[in-house]
């Protein structure tokens, strides 16, 4: 068969019925393949090619159409091939609803109206045609796509060891050679380690990210409150000398990847850390709801410098950085937020006016009947403060 054109099965027990329906879609697009009986019919569609549609006679000896169909029916990969019924039958509105309850996308009377049969049939080839090309594409871009993940992850991997032995060299060199230098050359020697350690930070970011990718995802049963918590008190030291007014709500249960959910507030805390560092006082807010759509969304937001929303559509791309020349970072943190959040089938978006502080959002589908918890305030922490919700 052409692979280019689009399979058509023909099937009824009259030849005289099967040369019928061979002259009215007689096409260049059409690979049109006959069937005598339900059983050919049905070895057929075992050779593994695919069909467009099926043009199927209700009344045939042995196996009729809808015996037929049910089969078809019975299998993943013709479950939802499209099926014509033809029938010499007269009008019958029982036997109408078991072809419908069966797969078919109309009935129509032996003999068919030409015109209205290539009509049905153009429709139904042409989006056979587009959802196959569009399978095509999604499959290469895939392919595209996992092959430049491990392009990435080998690069980064492979990049690790010479940076190494540069920064031990600087250091070496600092420590041998620094009284022969003059202010210049050890300036220079400085920005040099300064570089490499910047250098190694973005490779360790950058793994992380193909990780996220690669590693298997964990589904348990994560509350979302204690982890919060957790990765809190592991930021404390990062964020030590300042005071943050961390005003949490009672979070509920999800169902997870405890590492990559752990690695998602870590992203998201840091991220309004960082971002809050000139704010004489920096506050940060978690709050969690009930969506129409059966999932928690959950929403972190901060005082802090803010970002222009005219450049929203950058803030969730790898290497993007909306305050480069203010603030240090490798662009990867919420990068890696929305991946997580993706392979967890949620959605991630922020809002924002500059100077005004931010707001990022994150959404997770809710784990069987798991509801918001009571809202009781859980302090933990002198400098880790955890405020109830106004509402208590």
């Amino acid at each position: 068969m052409d692979s280019n054109k689009v399979n058509i099965l023909l099937v009824d027990d009259r030849p005289e019925n099967l040369l019928a329906l061979e002259a009215i879609l007689d096409h260049l697009d059409y690979n049109l393949v006959k069937a005598n009986s339900g059983a050919a019919a049905l070895r057929c569609l075992l050779s593994g090619e695919e069909f467009a549609v099926i043009i199927l006679d209700v009344r045939m000896a042995e196996m009729d159409g809808f015996e037929t169909a049910g089969l078809m029916r019975g299998r993943d990969k013709t479950r939802s091939t499209p099926v014509i019924f033809l029938t010499a039958f007269e009008w019958d509105h029982d036997r109408v609803l078991q072809g419908y309850s069966l797969g078919a996308v109309d009935y129509l009377f032996q003999p068919p109206v030409p015109e209205i049969l290539r009509g049905k049939v153009a429709v139904l080839a042409e989006l056979f045609k587009k959802s196959r090309d569009l399978r095509r594409q999604t499959a290469e871009l895939t392919a595209m796509k996992e092959e430049l993940e491990s392009f990435c992850y080998s690069v980064s991997h492979d990049l690790r060891s010479p940076l190494h032995h540069i920064g031990s060299f600087v250091r070496a060199f600092q420590q041998d050679c620094a009284s022969t230098l003059d202010a210049a050359g050890r300036t220079y020697l400085t920005r040099i380690s300064q570089c490499a350690k910047k250098m190694s930070t973005l490779i360790d970011d950058l793994l992380s990210f193909s990780r996220m990718a690669r590693a298997e995802l964990q589904h348990d049963c994560v509350n979302m409150g204690d982890l919060a918590k957790e990765t809190l008190e592991e930021l404390a030291q990062e964020t030590r000398g300042r005071h943050i007014d961390w005003r949490i709500e009672p979070l509920p249960q999800v169902v997870g990847d405890r590492a990559m959910l752990r690695q998602l507030w870590a992203n998201l805390f840091s991220n309004a850390a960082k971002f809050t560092q000139h704010c004489q006082q920096a506050v940060v807010e978690v709050r969690c709801q009930e969506t129409p759509a059966a999932e928690f969304q959950f929403s972190v937001q901060d005082n802090g410098v803010g970002f222009d929303m005219k450049h929203v559509d950058k803030l969730f791309g790898v290497f993007q950085r909306l305050h480069a020349a203010e603030f240090e970072g490798s662009g990867i943190g919420l990068a890696n937020v929305r991946r997580i959040v993706h392979r967890h089938g949620g959605r991630t978006w922020a809002e924002s006016r500059t100077s005004e502080g931010a707001t990022f959002y994150f959404t997770l589908p809710m784990c069987g009947s798991e509801r918001l918890p009571n809202r009781i305030p859980r302090p933990y922490g002198s400098d880790l403060l955890v405020k109830p919700d106004k509402a208590g």
